[in-house]
C-alpha cells in the first residue's frame, strides 16, 4: 500500500479539543480509567478529515474529546502506566493517584477539564520515522478500518458485527512499531509554550496518552488547573425544567493559539526527519558512488570491450615519471587524459549503468530535499548541480584507476593490443568519445580515418552481394537495359569503395579522378553539396536521371526492380523525379549565391525541408548508412550450401553478416570453408573475429 498526500491543504496533523465543567459530569479523575462514550464522535470526524484531505471546522463546541480503555494503550506494567506526563514518559501508579486527586481539587473548585486529540495522517508518520513502514500491515490496517465503518453504517445495526469487526482493527492497528517516545517528547516539549499562551499560570497540571487501536495513529490530552484563572462567564443552565443562570470559567480556547501548538508539533516532528532523511539520501548516494568505484574490477581481460581497449591506450599514453592526477593539464598528460575521460564515458554506459543510474536518482533526491528544506535561492538549478556530482564521482574513477593503473594491477588480456579488433560501430562510439576531449588532431585523426575505411569495407561488400544477387536475373528482352544500367551502377559504386580504404596519397592522378567522378555521380541529390551545385556538374547529374527514368520506365520486370531499389515501380519513378527536383532548386539557390540574391532562397530552403519530410535517399543504397552514420544491416541472406559459390561464402563471413553461431553451423557442414578460414591472413583474422563480434552483437539486439 504507497501512501501518497494528496494537494496542497491535506492535514498531517489534526488537534481537535472539547471541555466539560465542573457540573457537566459526575468526577473528572474517573476520565482517567474509563473511556467516557464509545460512539467516538471525534474519531469519526478525524478519519473522515484525512480521508478527504481537509481540515476539521473549527466549532469547538461539537468537538467530542475522549479518553480510551486502557486497552487501547501499550507500554505499560504493574509498576506504571501507558499515561504521560511533562515530567515522566510513563507515570508510576503513585503518581497517577496524585493526578485523581489534583483532579477532584480542581472539579471542587470549579475548573474545567480541557481533553485535545491530535491525530496524525499515517503517511505523515513513516515519513517522519515515528512508524515503520510496513505495507502489508497497512493494507491490512486500511481493509480492517472499511470493515469496521462499513458494519457500523449498517441498518438495523449488528452490535456484535461492529464489536468484532472493532477489535480486528484494534488488534491489527497495535502490531504496528511506533516510536511512542519521540511522540510523548514533542507534547512534553511543547505542551507549556501552548498553556502559556492561553493565561495558564503554574498551577495547571496536564497528562496524556499515546492511541494505536484506529487507523490513524492519536494522541489523547486532558488539562486542569488546581485554582480558577480563566475568565468566568454567565451560562443559561436548564435544571429540573427550568433555566437559570450559572456562572462557569471560559471553556473555549484561542484558535491562533491551538494553529500555533498544531504547528509547533508538526514542526518539531519534521525536524528530526530532516536530520534523518539528510542521512539517509546521503548514505544512499553514498552507496552507490562506492558500487560504482569498485566496480571496476568487472572489466574482464577475457571478454572484449571499448572499457579494454581505453585501458589500454590510456595505459600506453600516460606519462612513465611525476605525479598524475585526473585534474592535471600536463602536456604529457593529454592524451592519456583523453582515453580515461573516454574510458569513464564508456564505463558508466554499459558496465557500471545499474550503480551510476542508481546513483543519480539518489542524487536528485538528495539535491530536491535540500531545496524543499534549506534552500531559498530562486536560481537553484537541480540539473546542473546533479551533473557537477557526476562529474565529482568521474574523476574519482578516473583517479582510481590512474592508481591500479600504476600499482600496475590492471590485465586486459589478448583484447585491445591494436585497432584491428575494432568494428564499425565501436569506431563510432570511439570518434564520438573522444570528439569533445583534448586528444590531438592526430590521434582523433586516427580513428576517424579506420571509420571511413570501415564504412567503405562495408560499401563495398554490399555492392559486391547486389551485383551477385543481380546476376541471378536472366537477360530478357523487358529488362537487359536496366540490369546492363544497374550492373555498371554497382560496379562504380565497388570501385568508389575500393578507392575510399586507400589514402589519397597512394592514389595515381587517374585514380583520383575516377574517385571525384564516381563520388558525383552516386551522390543522392539530398547529400549533393550545394556549393557543388553549378550548371555543369547538375546537367550531368540530371541526364544520369533521366537515362536512369526512361530505362525504368521502359522496365517490364517488377520482380527485378523490386530486387533492386527495394519499391514498385511507380515509387522507383517518384523517386527519381524527387531527385530531379532537389538538384534544380539547389541549382537555383547556387545561381542566386552566386548572382547575390540570397533572399530569394529562404522559400527554396522552405520547399527542401518539406521535400526532406520525406525519404529521399539514394535509390540504389550507396548511403544504407544513416544520417546518423550508425551502420546498417545487409537484409539478404545468402546460400552458404552451394558449392560453386565458395567465395560468396567467404566475402558473406567476412561480413559479418551471419552470426557467430551461424557460422559455426557452416563449419560443421562444410570442412572447405574451415580450410579457406584457415588460410587467411593475420589481418584478415583480425577482420573476421571484429565482424563476428560485431554480428553477434546485432544479434543479441534482434
Amino acid at each position: 500500500m504507497r501512501f501518497k498526500k494528496e494537494g496542497n491543504n491535506s492535514p498531517e496533523i489534526i488537534v481537535t479539543f472539547k471541555f466539560e465543567t465542573s457540573t457537566s459530569i459526575e468526577s473528572f479523575s474517573r476520565y482517567v480509567d474509563y473511556s467516557d462514550r464509545e460512539s467516538a464522535v471525534v474519531v469519526d470526524n478525524i478519519e473522515q478529515a484525512f480521508e478527504n484531505h481537509e481540515e476539521l471546522e473549527s466549532d469547538f463546541e461539537k468537538m467530542i474529546g475522549y479518553m480510551k480503555r486502557d486497552t487501547a494503550i501499550v507500554n505499560k506494567d504493574e509498576r506504571r502506566t501507558g499515561l504521560f506526563s511533562e515530567h515522566s514518559n510513563n507515570i508510576s501508579i503513585d503518581e497517577l493517584e496524585e493526578l485523581k486527586e489534583k483532579l477532584n481539587q480542581g472539579q471542587a473548585l470549579g475548573n474545567n477539564l480541557w481533553n485535545p486529540v491530535v491525530s496524525f495522517d499515517v503517511a505523515f508518520l513513516i515519513r517522519v520515522g515515528v512508524l515503520e513502514y510496513n505495507p502489508e500491515l497497512e493494507e491490512k490496517i486500511d481493509q480492517l478500518d472499511k470493515v469496521f465503518k462499513a458494519a457500523e453504517k449498517e441498518n438495523p445495526k449488528n452490535s456484535k458485527k461492529i464489536y468484532q469487526a472493532k477489535k480486528a482493527l484494534e488488534i491489527a492497528a497495535k502490531q504496528r512499531v511506533v516510536d511512542q517516545d519521540k511522540l510523548k517528547f514533542v507534547v512534553q516539549s511543547n505542551m507549556g509554550k501552548f498553556l502559556r499562551s492561553e493565561g495558564f499560570d503554574e498551577s495547571v497540571f496536564w497528562w496524556g496518552s499515546v492511541h494505536l487501536n484506529t487507523k490513524h495513529i492519536h494522541m489523547h490530552l486532558s488539562f486542569s488547573e488546581l485554582k480558577p484563572t480563566r475568565k468566568m462567564m454567565e451560562v443559561p443552565k436548564e435544571v429540573n425544567g427550568k433555566t437559570i443562570i450559572v456562572r462557569e470559567p471560559r471553556g473555549k480556547l484561542k484558535k491562533k493559539n491551538i494553529a500555533k501548538f498544531k504547528s509547533n508539533i508538526y514542526h518539531s516532528l519534521e525536524v528530526d526527519e530532516e536530520k534523518r532523511l539528510k542521512i539517509e539520501r546521503e548514505v544512499k548516494v553514498g552507496m552507490h558512488r562506492q558500487a560504482i568505484l569498485s566496480g571496476v574490477n568487472k572489466v574482464s581481460k577475457d571478454n572484449f570491450s571499448l572499457c579494454n581497449f581505453y585501458l589500454l591506450e590510456t595505459v600506453k599514453h600516460l606519462p612513465k615519471e611525476g605525479k598524475i592526477n585526473y585534474q592535471s593539464n600536463r602536456k604529457e598528460f593529454r592524451e592519456a587524459k583523453a582515453y580515461l575521460t573516454a574510458f569513464v564515458e564508456e564505463y558508466v554506459r554499459t558496465i557500471g549503468k545499474n550503480d551510476y543510474v542508481a546513483f543519480t536518482e539518489a542524487t536528485k533526491k538528495q539535491l530536491e530535499f535540500y531545496k524543499e528544506s534549506y534552500s531559498t535561492n530562486p536560481k537553484f538549478d537541480l540539473e546542473k548541480l546533479v551533473t557537477e556530482r557526476q562529474n565529482v564521482l568521474k574523476g574519482s574513477l578516473a583517479n582510481k584507476m590512474i592508481k591500479e593503473i600504476q600499482k600496475s594491477s590492471i590485465d586486459l588480456g589478448r583484447y585491445g593490443e591494436d585497432s584491428d579488433f575494432l568494428n564499425s560501430k565501436e569506431l563510432e562510439q570511439i570518434v564520438e568519445d573522444l570528439k569533445d576531449t583534448k586528444i590531438s588532431s592526430k590521434e582523433s585523426g586516427k580513428y576517424k580515418w579506420l571509420l571511413k575505411v570501415s564504412y567503405a569495407e562495408a560499401d563495398e561488400q554490399n555492392f559486391k552481394q547486389k551485383l551477385r544477387e543481380l546476376e541471378h536475373f536472366e537477360d530478357l528482352k523487358g529488362n537487359t537495359d536496366l540490369k546492363k544500367f544497374i550492373k555498371q551502377k554497382f560496379q562504380e559504386q565497388i570501385s568508389l569503395a575500393q578507392f575510399e580504404q586507400m589514402p589519397n596519397y597512394v592514389l595515381t592522378l587517374e585514380e583520383k579522378e575516377m574517385k571525384r567522378k564516381f563520388q558525383q555521380k552516386n551522390t543522392s541529390a539530398r547529400k549533393f553539396p550545394i556549393k557543388s551545385a553549378s550548371d555543369i556538374l547538375v546537367n550531368e547529374r540530371m541526364k544520369e536521371l533521366n537515362k536512369e527514368l526512361k530505362i525504368v520506365e521502359q522496365t517490364r520486370d517488377k520482380v527485378m526492380i523490386k530486387s533492386i531499389y527495394r519499391m514498385d515501380k511507380k515509387q522507383v519513378l517518384s523517386t527519381i523525379n524527387k531527385e530531379k527536383t532537389i538538384l534544380e532548386m539547389k541549382n537555383q539557390i547556387f545561381n542566386n549565391n552566386q548572382n547575390e540574391k540570397r533572399a530569394d532562397n529562404k522559400v527554396l530552403f522552405k520547399q527542401l525541408k518539406e521535400i526532406y519530410g520525406e525519404k529521399s535517399d539514394n535509390l540504389l543504397g550507396s548511403h544504407y548508412r544513416s544520417n546518423s552514420k550508425r551502420f546498417s544491416k545487409v537484409s539478404k541472406m545468402i546460400d552458404f550450401n552451394n558449392q560453386e559459390k565458395k567465395q560468396l561464402k567467404m566475402t558473406r563471413l567476412m561480413s559479418g553478416k551471419s552470426s557467430y553461431r551461424h557460422f559455426q553451423e557452416v563449419i560443421a557442414k562444410n570442412q572447405k570453408i574451415f580450410q579457406g578460414l584457415a588460410s587467411l591472413s593475420n589481418s584478415d583474422r583480425k577482420r573476421v573475429e571484429r565482424l563476428k563480434r560485431q554480428s553477434d552483437e546485432e544479434e543479441k539486439e534482434r
